[in-house]
């Protein structure tokens, strides 16, 4: 009997091509949105991490080298603890052309760590994590095969990289991304990260550790030993930084805490999805009940020779589970083209990315979700259609036909009715949503930066520390980098510094000179940049009071510093109308033990649009305290982009071997400060114009139905005397009473559901009035003309052709 519904069904379908073209690329939207939304889900949340027995690895942030030395000997839940630092860039020279490699430095055992076997040679010593060991190096499976041609002889070869010969050990395997996507070099000792200067190191919690725990050990387990072992070093380190008594320690699942930026985002996403897919069902309901009072005479025939309700609900089902797998193989390769569509819609980058791609639990996921969505859409029409009252069918024909299958409920509302009202719900709760991200978005752009962004490209210059191994020579290179720069034709200014705004920044302790010292970790942190003369006169930041740096501030001058306007009102309250910071001095780091006099107070600077929590910077003079990686900032007449190449032959002039890296404008580096919430709104504000759409057409069929259903209707009320004018008020007031219906429901759900999306909002209210009731007016609004199109044809009936058919 099974294979005899789904014969009847395909010869169905065939008979109504429109209609089951429509059916089925309504559905197939819905479960293809689902399937890729459930793919990334799979990959991002729910697989595992691809390292042996990983929901046992945990990870905790913000060590000091002596607190991680610490946990590693007195920890006793773990099998190992590692530690890595932050990412860097390195140069690889020699043969071809000098290229920058992201590089990472970890702990000799971190290959142990996570049970990950090299694709070839081996993983560190313990005596490579030493100062004063032999440089080895690990490459990625990608800088094997792109760089050194996949030679099967290279361990034991030796790499040029910044400029130090380093042997190469293994080679790790394809796809491999601990800790940091895009890595292609792993090097030993992370407590000498060349991004800290020597003398900051010790003080400075830029490790982030890592460890196993033992069988048999829980998490709570090994946070309660931490947390012992975290008071043993607040009483012997008590003035470092990281020995805030208030500071715990704890370790989290090394999952939770790759993807903990991006959970909210995904689940909100599959949740909207999920919305869309119950209104596509919806929708496909309505047509299929339409469908339906269109064979209530066959039903009726066919429950009159005997045909049992549940044979007539199983050839029903089979032909909405028939439409539904159609649309869900349709859906699997719509699909696939989105998995590749999305990543070019934002430049943001989503943890695990590199794992996400169908496979056969994705598969296996978009088959049950057609089943279920074909039982779910056919259950109402089956159910309604199975038990047709006979002798009314098939004595009747129009409305009461229809009713005949449809059936009524209380309050005089039909199944029909109420699918409509729940499209309009569903669709009013995702509208509302996507209506405040895109006022979250439009706000984040209005932020006044405090700085230019336009005509401003950036790009990073790394130094060989084997090279550039004094203050004075990497000093040199990047003042005679920036003078060079700005004798480009169209270069307007040009500066260097450690880090600018919209990329990362670091924090110190601070304290006013002219008070008692406090201990390091009871110093407010402010955010510090190091940077050259000019740097504020190419960023365009205002500056407020004194002047910028000069060539002079040099380590052989009394040590400067700028402060911003909000650090100035955190030491003196009353600026500025009250004393003037210029010329006071204040403490600045931990290991310079001479105050700096500070010689100029800047406009306050967003460091990222949402801005630092240490809203306090220090600026410091490159000069005094030179990094070996900077950036490059050049302000220019025109686009900026152009002139990448010219700025690359001027660090080539300088020094051959070094190559430029991470060349962006400032526009493009502002705008991946909305990257997350720019991807919710272009995906969210998809999902809410497709509810809105199949929303719309509901509404529209309902109404373009009930004025078929009703022509004798209209009719007899065209010839009792009813104007156009009132047909239009009937037709349309059902519509808008429905719909209205649709909207409460919606606002009310939206009112619970919107405050899930708190974290994701920039100064935007969960419960907007202003959105919720600018959104409800302008659907109702909408809703009207999709009414007022079937009215119209209702006003134009003919009520002696009517009457003639009665």
């Amino acid at each position: 009997m099974v294979w005899q519904d789904i014969r009847y069904a395909l010869r169905t379908m065939r008979k109504k091509p429109a209609f089951t073209a429509t059916a089925v690329v309504t559905l197939a939207l819905a479960i293809g949105g689902n399937t890729a939304m459930f793919t990334v889900i799979h990959a991002v949340l729910l697989q595992p991490l691809p390292y042996r027995d990983s929901e046992r690895l945990v990870i905790s942030g913000g060590a000091t080298p002596a607190r991680f030395a610490q946990m590693r000997d007195s920890a006793h839940c773990f099998t190992g603890l590692g530690a890595f630092a932050g990412e860097e860039d390195v140069t690889l020279s020699g043969g071809a052309e000098p290229e920058v490699l992201k590089s990472v430095r970890v702990s000799a055992s971190f290959l142990r760590i996570l049970g990950v076997a090299p694709l070839r040679g081996r993983g560190f010593r313990p005596e490579e994590d030493s100062p004063g060991s032999t440089p080895v190096v690990m490459i990625s499976a990608e800088l094997w095969q792109r760089r050194f041609a996949g030679d099967s002889e290279i361990i034991g070869k030796t790499a040029t990289l910044a400029a130090t010969p380093y042997i190469i050990v293994g080679v790790l395997p394809p796809r491999f991304h601990f800790p940091f996507p895009g890595v292609d070099l792993w090097m030993t000792q992370p407590s000498e990260w060349p991004l800290i200067p020597p003398k900051s190191r010790a003080l400075s919690p830029f490790l982030t550790v890592f460890g196993r725990l033992k069988p048999g050990v829980s998490l709570a387990q090994a946070n309660a030993e931490l947390r012992v072992i975290q008071r043993q070093y607040v009483m012997a380190h008590p003035a470092m930084l990281d020995a805030k008594p208030n500071q715990r320690g704890e370790m989290e699942p090394m999952k939770d805490a790759l993807v903990a930026h991006a959970r909210a985002m995904l689940w909100m996403l599959f949740g909207a999805v999920g919305f869309v897919l119950l209104i596509a069902c919806a929708n496909v309901a309505g047509l299929l009940l339409a469908r339906a009072a269109s064979r209530s005479r066959e039903f009726a025939v066919r429950a009159a020779l005997g045909a049992a309700r549940m044979r007539l609900m199983g050839q029903l089902l089979a032909e909405s589970v028939l439409l539904s797998v159609s649309a869900g193989i349709l859906g699997v390769l719509l699909a696939a083209w989105s998995l590749r569509a999305i990543p070019l819609m934002t430049s943001l980058e989503l943890p695990r990315a590199g794992e996400i791609h169908l496979d056969w639990m994705v598969l296996g996921f978009a088959a049950a979700l057609s089943v279920a969505t074909g039982m779910l859409f056919g259950l109402a029409p089956s159910l309604s259609a199975s038990r047709p009252d006979l002798i009314r069918v098939l004595r009747a024909s129009g409305e009461g036909a229809s009713q005949g299958v449809h059936g009524r409920i209380p309050a005089g509302l039909n199944v029909r009715s109420l699918l409509l009202v729940a499209q309009v719900a569903l669709s009013i709760v995702l509208l509302i949503g996507a209506a405040l991200l895109i006022e979250s978005v439009s706000r984040l752009r209005s932020v006044d930066l405090g700085f230019n962004p336009s005509n401003l490209l950036t790009m990073r210059v790394s130094l060989p520390l084997a090279r550039y191994d004094t203050d004075q020579k990497k000093a040199a290179f990047f003042r005679d980098l920036v003078r060079q720069v700005e004798l480009l034709p169209g270069v307007r200014h040009a500066t260097a510094a450690l880090y600018l705004p919209m990329m990362s920044f670091a924090g110190t302790p601070v304290q006013d000179a002219g008070k008692p010292a406090l201990p390091l970790n009871e110093r407010p942190i402010a955010t510090v940049f190091i940077v050259t003369p000019g740097y504020f006169r190419t960023l365009d930041i205002p500056l407020r009071r004194g002047r910028e740096f000069t060539e002079q501030d040099t380590k052989d001058s009394q040590r400067v510093t700028i402060i911003n306007e909000a650090l100035a009102r955190r030491f003196w309250p009353a600026y500025p109308r009250g004393q003037d910071p210029v010329g006071e001095r204040i403490w600045v780091g931990g290991v310079n033990p001479k105050p700096a006099e500070i010689v100029g107070i800047a406009a306050d600077v967003h460091q990222n649009l949402e801005n630092s929590s240490w809203p306090g910077t220090v600026y410091s003079s490159f000069a005094q305290n030179p990094p070996s990686s900077a950036v490059l900032a050049l302000r220019t007449e025109g686009s900026p982009l152009p002139f990448t190449r010219a700025v690359d032959q001027q660090v080539k002039a300088l020094d051959r071997d070094q190559p430029v890296s991470d060349v962006r404008t400032m526009d493009d580096l502002v705008e991946e400060e909305v990257g997350q919430r720019r991807l919710l709104v272009i995906l969210l504000g998809s999902f809410a114009l497709m509810a809105l759409l199949l929303a719309l057409l509901g509404i529209y069929g309902i109404i373009a139905y009930s004025v078929a259903q009703r022509t004798q209707e209209m009719g007899i009320r065209r010839a009792l005397g009813a104007q156009q004018s009132d047909i239009l008020r009937l037709v349309v007031g059902q519509g808008f009473r429905l719909t209205l219906a649709g909207v409460a429901v919606g606002i009310a759900g939206a009112f619970g559901l919107t405050r899930l999306m708190t974290s994701l909002l920039f100064h935007v209210s969960a419960t907007d009035p202003a959105t919720f009731v600018g959104v409800a007016v302008l659907f109702l609004l909408v809703a009207l003309l999709a009414s007022y199109i079937p009215a119209r044809r209702a006003t134009r009936i003919d009520p002696m052709a009517a009457l003639r058919n009665c």
